[in-house]
């Protein structure tokens, strides 16, 4: 990655219509970055970028993330770790929670560290932290989790004590045998708690929302749906989900985890200000058909916009960068251009305690900002006020 206009990290970005802007900004008014952050002007003699009339933006919040161009976040190597943030920062994403896979406790423990080392050192402007995902997980909904490394909820909290200082999410099933403790341990150091694969009840999904638990992973996917196991239904997971109040979900949008059906039924009941759009993306995201690759402990292979697990028993993530899930998620429903965006950016900011320093144009805010043609797709990127330029390395397309 390479970044223009000096070391000052200013730049402005005249438009004719933007996005997620300071109130009472107007609708052709430029977006200003000074020193790295959006201000009301810059003294600085800003670089100048022309988005042509698209769609300014944020930088897009991708808080579920597990790879790209091969290489997976479990892996302790700070390079591979490089390789995937700049591969989703050419495509957009100037956010994301590193997101572990499940694995075993010395691989997790290695992989935060790398983080640590990252974050502390300033070495990662992109990088808000981590997303652990599992290894607490149902064994009913454990999708391409492996079976052999999921772990109790006693294991977890010992593993994460004290807490890695890189943690900022964790997905759990609430369910689970002292899930409760864990989630309360979590919440109570600023971690934001998520349900994901898991087989939880109505009951079990307001218990662990009283602890402090307040998000939902994938909807759909590695969740509990309604049964009948004599005259009366029994509401799952999914169910629970769609009917919750307070909590923000994710969907992935990658034209195979979701039909367009399902994804509009997300968007009716969650509305744009609690529904996350994430890519799920893999080490397989900008790898050929074909290819295999790992994620956590599970292996998975490419297909033709998809991955799946090596026994084609359960998808694997995606091999889809967030930026293209955006443009698909508005094709799919017809949602509003600006409701879309604010899906990839503002939402999945306050889902992880990030906004309004990311996720939003005003005032104070990083100065990230992607530029979107008509359709969405990704025309510039602006990181800390400076335009990203050149290829990435193995870059997710």
């Amino acid at each position: 990655m390479r970044a223009e206009g000096g070391g000052t990290g200013c730049a402005v970005v005249h438009s004719a219509a933007s996005v997620h802007a300071a109130p009472g900004l107007q609708h052709r008014e430029p977006v200003v970055i000074c020193r790295g952050r959006v201000s009301v002007g810059c003294p600085h003699g800003p670089v100048p970028v022309d988005a042509d009339g698209g769609v300014v933006g944020p930088g897009l919040v991708d808080i579920h993330v597990h790879g790209a161009a091969g290489h997976d976040l479990t892996e302790p190597d700070p390079a591979a770790w490089h390789r995937v943030l700049d591969a989703h920062l050419h495509a957009g994403s100037t956010t994301v929670l590193a997101t572990l896979a499940s694995t075993g406790p010395a691989g997790t423990a290695a992989a935060l560290a790398t983080a640590a080392r990252l974050l502390d050192g300033g070495l990662a402007p992109t990088l808000a932290g981590v997303h652990l995902e599992g290894p607490c997980l149902a064994e009913t909904q454990r999708g391409a989790h492996e079976a052999g490394h999921l772990r109790t909820a006693t294991e977890v909290l010992h593993e994460l004590t004290p807490l890695p200082t890189a943690l900022r999410m964790v997905t759990l099933a609430p369910e689970l045998p002292g899930a409760g403790t864990l989630i309360s341990y979590l919440t109570g150091q600023g971690v934001r708690v998520s349900a994901g694969h898991s087989a939880a009840t109505p009951e079990d999904l307001a218990r662990a929302q009283r602890l402090g638990l307040s998000h939902l992973a994938h909807l759909w996917s590695g969740q509990s749906t309604l049964t009948r196991p004599d005259l009366h239904r029994i509401p799952g997971l999914l169910e629970a989900s769609l009917a919750s109040d307070g909590l923000t979900a994710e969907v992935i949008a990658d034209g195979h985890h979701l039909p367009a059906a399902l994804l509009t039924i997300a968007l009716r009941c969650f509305g744009p200000q609690r529904l996350c759009l994430v890519s799920d993306a893999t080490a397989g995201t900008g790898l050929a058909v074909g290819s295999a690759f790992r994620t956590g402990a599970s292996r998975g292979r490419v297909h033709d916009g998809y991955a799946a697990t090596e026994d084609r028993t359960s998808l694997c993530g995606s091999v889809t960068p967030l930026a293209v899930t955006t443009a698909r998620m508005r094709e799919l429903t017809g949602a509003p251009a600006g409701d879309v965006v604010t899906m990839a950016t503002a939402t999945p900011a306050r889902a992880a305690g990030l906004y309004p320093r990311k996720g939003s144009l005003l005032p104070g805010a990083d100065g990230d900002v992607v530029v979107l043609g008509p359709d969405l797709s990704v025309r510039t990127v602006i990181l800390g006020g400076r335009p990203v330029t050149g290829e990435p390395r193995g870059g997710a397309r």
